[in-house]
């Protein structure tokens, strides 16, 4: 009997270390911390799978009750931290979509207008809400005594492409129009987001340039954005796809459901099958050249060529990738010029760094005054940390002094 429990003492023992060893970089400070992050990923996905398989849900349902139900669990743990305090905070609609409003009393009482900045959660368009952004969009609107305007848009893969632009612009223009019911100055309005929030911010920033009679976007400031989908072989999903924080994997399962919602393509999404030899060839390549990341690298030849001819596997809605609405890096050269001055944080160990380096160098390149912020040891996701993780403090004070500045 002792040697029965004994046996099962040590393969229980051998399970929880195989299970709970997660590769950490190894000059990444408070290793924990990084290292609890991506086994709690590891588990929520493994568990919104399970459940799928189970009939308990889809995989996206799962993650978002999971996240979710672990996110307000932490929030009540926080109790004692009244990050709110000097806000008003309300839940409203603008032009039929949700949003949430941070209004600091002193905004209220300025006798002058005040600075307006609208952020859209991460989440890979798929899961998160606002609730789990509120702390990180409650102290931008108290530190830099601004509104705030944080967007519910719908999520996929229940609302696909266009969904989540569409209600992120209608939220936008409504604002800008609307500015001076907050006591907002409608030029200075700035947009910001995390993630899939940094796509739909430059998304927005694309489209609204081009519009007339609106009020112009002051700045946009992106967080670690997704912005393509033509090339999962970057040097950084190459390098970090492993990592659990975000893994390659999950960020083209996140990309699919965005599109069309069929995860039969995830192995040919990744292989970069899902393309083909001519758009390989084309300007839109050149528009992800590794060169930008990897200076040393030959640049790609490529030849300008009219997107509809471009031939593609039979996939749903594939087309749609080169659309600068879904992927703002497959924007012409033309149409990023003349947009407004352009913060980019990136992370040294997240699949999506190569994105935000290829944005910025392009936009530099186009004329776009660009303040690229690289943080090195940094991963995907870190900066709503702010509060517990050193780096993402850092952060976070380097994103508040580039708001204060250009708004």
């Amino acid at each position: 009997m002792v040697v029965k429990a004994a046996l099962v003492f040590v393969v229980v023992a051998v399970l929880l270390t195989y299970y709970c060893h997660e590769p950490v970089p190894q000059d990444i400070p408070q290793p924990t911390l990084f290292a609890s992050f991506g086994i709690v990923m590891r588990t929520v996905r493994h568990m919104a799978r399970i459940g799928e398989y189970l009939g308990i849900g889809t995989e996206p349902q799962n993650l978002r009750y999971i996240l979710g139900a672990l996110i307000s669990a932490g929030v009540k743990l926080r109790t004692g931290i009244s990050y709110r305090e000097g806000l008003e905070c309300t839940d409203t609609t603008f032009d039929g979509v949700r949003v949430r409003v941070y209004e600091p009393v002193s905004a209220r009482q300025s006798s002058g207008r005040v600075p307006g900045l609208v952020f859209i959660h991460g989440g890979g368009w798929v899961m998160l809400s606002v609730d789990a952004f509120d702390e990180l969009t409650a102290h931008v609107s108290k530190e830099l005594g601004i509104v705030v305007v944080s967007v519910k848009y719908r999520l996929a893969p229940e609302h696909v492409f266009p969904a989540a632009f569409d209600d992120s612009v209608a939220a936008t223009k409504f604002f800008l129009q609307n500015a001076e019911k907050y006591n907002v100055d409608s030029a200075r309005i700035g947009i910001s987001g995390d993630s899939a929030g940094g796509n739909l911010a430059a998304a927005v920033t694309l489209a609204l340039a081009k519009e007339k009679g609106l009020p112009k976007l002051k700045t946009q400031a992106l967080l670690y954005p997704a912005l393509q989908a033509i090339d999962f072989q970057t040097p950084s999903y190459i390098d970090h796809g492993h990592l659990n924080t975000l893994t390659k994997d999950l960020m083209v399962a996140y990309w699919i459901w965005y599109l069309n919602n069929d995860q039969s393509f995830r192995e040919v999404f990744k292989a970069n099958n899902h393309t083909s030899d001519q758009l390989k060839k084309s300007q839109y390549a050149g528009y992800v050249d590794h060169k930008m990341v990897r200076p040393n690298l030959r640049p790609k030849i490529v030849k300008t060529v009219n997107k509809e001819s471009i031939k593609f596997p039979e996939i749903p809605n594939i087309a749609t990738i080169l659309d600068p609405r879904f992927a703002p890096l497959m924007a012409d050269d033309a149409d990023l010029k003349g947009l407004p001055p352009t913060y980019v944080m990136t992370c040294e160990y997240d699949v999506l760094r190569d994105d935000g380096v290829m944005y910025a160098t392009r936009l530099r390149n186009a004329g776009v005054r660009v303040e690229h912020d690289h943080n090195e040891r940094s991963f995907h996701g870190f900066l709503p940390q702010f509060s517990d993780n050193e780096l993402a403090g850092t952060a976070m004070e380097k994103y508040l002094t580039y708001l204060r500045k250009n708004l």
